[in-house]
């Protein structure tokens, strides 16, 4: 059975203690007795309203302390209802209302209010229960139905009653069998002392080490590695979040190699707790046709000083190429009052992004725009966050107030925003991956800012800049692999093969089971004219990792290129078992079928290519 979410959410139970005491104050008001009215609205009236805004949260297995499914639901808890919705703290949506649209809205009109308050006001009446429209099913209590694949931790994470905050990132390896796309994600906490969760994706294992220097569970900090957000998506959970629903367009891709981290923000509560949440993933065939990318703005240095009522701080950042703008997310804590970001274009106008008023940190989330909002090369992105560390701000941690400055726990303080784009095309991307590094690289220089900008100037068409770069991550990391490995590949593109076949030795013997990596090297003997020593690094390749399909297509192409068709096909066959949806391994496999004289298989195959890839 799925762990059922048990305490509430803090922000939920100051919520129904107040309501709990005006409802003893004035009385329930109930559907029934003399004074009940005979007009107005009905449960069937306001139901969809509270299904759709309410439920998501408020069911037997949400983060919401109690169910808001049926009529008996709802008018146990109508007064409470009345007062949440009318001060707009229920449901949890901190932007000011009618700012900027955005698709994940979940905040209330002031005629949806109205409607609930009319109906709670006359009696909370049910009407004929026939006319009562069927509750929201969640399926096992995800909110997106079942998912293709639910992962886990290996083992829960113990968490002390008390202390400070705990930040841990957890390797959660992929179950996949093959490559997938992922269309949509949503994560079960299955406690309350995660106050958010962020997933990226690692694919060259450096997570599992950092993670094998620990004995418990995970390895801790914010600082989570080289580790990406999976296809330029910002994956981020938390209390109260609705998972946003899938997008036609939109999806990541996963393997056998890939790893998820999960990195969580976790609060003790007071007793211990076995932190051991479930992620679903929902899986679709259809790439996305537009790559997306994910930076942030902010992060400056903080330094409050007690007392003070309005402390500014501001960040920005400029648009190296056009791009739409999907979605963004804002990240303060217990001080900060005000957010607001927006965009100044080339030309001088302005254009809001986020405002709000009242932030707070119990209720952080994402928000996605009802449409993408274009955005020019040159665009200035702005973003500016007030913080009051004065004793009026009821949400001071301190007092009396302190000194705040940066830091990761919760009474510290941080504030940036992340943003989620689609950048114009390829050479956009790159241009923007290419400004984001260097400006990482500025600020500090570490290997792994060298081998990131080394990736973007390679992708950008800057191959001699990119092994300079290359070259100097291994001087401060000598044994970063995939800077090894990506610098011989890369010498060896540019006609330089003794140099890169040095290198890609260098990278196999530090990591023997990789497959990648004896294929590379593979390609660079085989450029040198070192034909038989390329086949052996082929087959070492299939021996070190038989489900890479990599190496299974590579020896298949060598073998078929040396004449030996009936092994090719053979290997052709093992690589297809591995990836069925490999377009080019089918069209491939068939040349050789036809070659070889077997014509009906090789239409087969070549049908089965065009279905898979019709391009």
């Amino acid at each position: 059975m799925e762990p059922h979410m048990g305490s509430a959410h803090p922000s939920l139970v100051r919520a129904i203690v107040l309501a709990a005491a005006s409802a003893v104050a004035g009385g329930v008001v109930t559907g029934s007795g003399p004074g009940r009215a005979t007009q107005g609205p009905v449960f069937a009236d306001v139901a969809p309203l509270v299904h759709a805004r309410c439920a998501p949260c408020h069911h037997p297995e949400g983060a919401g302390p109690f169910p808001l499914l049926s009529y008996d639901d709802v008018a146990l808890h109508a007064p409470e209802i009345r007062r949440v919705t009318a001060t707009r703290y229920m449901p949890p949506w901190r932007p000011f209302p009618g700012s900027v649209a955005y698709r994940n809205d979940r905040s209330l009109t002031t005629a949806e209010i109205d409607l609930l308050a009319r109906w709670i006001d006359a009696g909370a009446r049910r009407g004929a229960p026939a006319d009562d429209p069927s509750p929201p099913v969640f399926t096992g209590g995800w909110q997106l139905g079942r998912p293709d694949v639910v992962l886990q931790m290996a083992t829960p994470f113990s968490l002390g009653p008390d202390g400070s905050d705990v930040y841990r990132n957890f390797v959660i390896p992929s179950t996949m069998a093959r490559p997938r796309w992922v269309r949509a994600w949503e994560l079960r906490p299955g406690t309350r002392a995660i106050h958010h969760a962020i997933v990226n994706v690692d694919r060259m294992g450096l997570a599992r080490r950092r993670d094998a220097l620990d004995a418990e569970a995970g390895y801790p900090g914010m600082d989570v590695g080289d580790v990406q957000s999976p296809g330029g998506f910002y994956l981020v959970w938390t209390p109260g979040k609705t998972p946003t629903p899938p997008e036609p367009d939109a999806a990541w891709p996963i393997d056998e190699h890939t790893d998820l981290v999960l990195q969580l923000h976790m609060q003790p509560t007071g007793k211990p707790e076995a932190i051991h949440p479930t992620i679903g993933l929902y899986f679709t065939d259809r790439p996305p046709s537009r790559p997306r990318l994910t930076f942030r703005v902010g992060d400056p240095n903080i330094d409050i000083p007690p007392g003070a009522p309005a402390h500014v701080v501001h960040a920005e950042d400029v648009l190296a190429d056009d791009a739409e703008m999907v979605s963004l997310f804002p990240h303060a804590h217990y001080l900060a009052r005000k957010v607001r970001t927006w965009a100044r274009l080339p030309e001088g106008s302005e254009r809001l992004l986020l405002r709000i008023d009242d932030w707070d940190f119990d209720w952080q989330d994402s928000y996605t725009f009802e449409r993408p909002i274009a955005l020019p090369r040159g665009t200035v992105i702005h973003v500016e966050i007030t913080y009051d560390n004065s004793a009026a701000n009821p949400r001071n941690p301190s007092n009396p107030p302190r000194r705040v400055t940066t830091g990761e726990r919760s009474t510290d303080e941080m504030g940036n925003v992340t943003f989620e784009i689609i950048p114009a095309g390829p050479t956009a991307m790159n241009r923007f991956r290419a400004a984001r590094y260097r400006r990482e690289l500025a600020a500090s220089e570490t290997g792994r800012h060298h081998y990131n900008l080394a990736n973007a100037l390679a992708d950008l068409g800057s191959p001699d800049e990119a092994i300079d770069h290359y070259r100097r991550a291994l001087v401060l990391t000598p044994d970063l692999g995939p800077a090894r490995f990506n610098l011989g590949r890369l010498l060896v593109a540019r006609g330089r093969g003794e140099e890169g076949v040095a290198e890609l030795r260098v990278a196999v013997k530090a990591a023997p089971r990789d497959a990648a990596a004896r294929v590379a090297l593979a390609g660079g003997l085989e450029g040198l004219g070192r034909r038989d020593a390329a086949l052996s690094e082929l087959r070492a390749a299939v021996q070190a990792d038989p489900a890479s399909s990599l190496a299974h297509n590579a020896l298949a192409h060598a073998l078929a290129g040396r004449g030996d068709r009936a092994a090719a096909i053979a290997e052709y066959r093992a690589a297809l078992a591995i990836d069925p949806r490999n377009a080019r391994s089918r069209r491939e496999l068939a040349e050789v079928l036809r070659t070889d004289g077997r014509v009906a298989e090789a239409d087969v195959e070549e049908r089965a290519a065009l279905e898979t890839d019709p391009k």
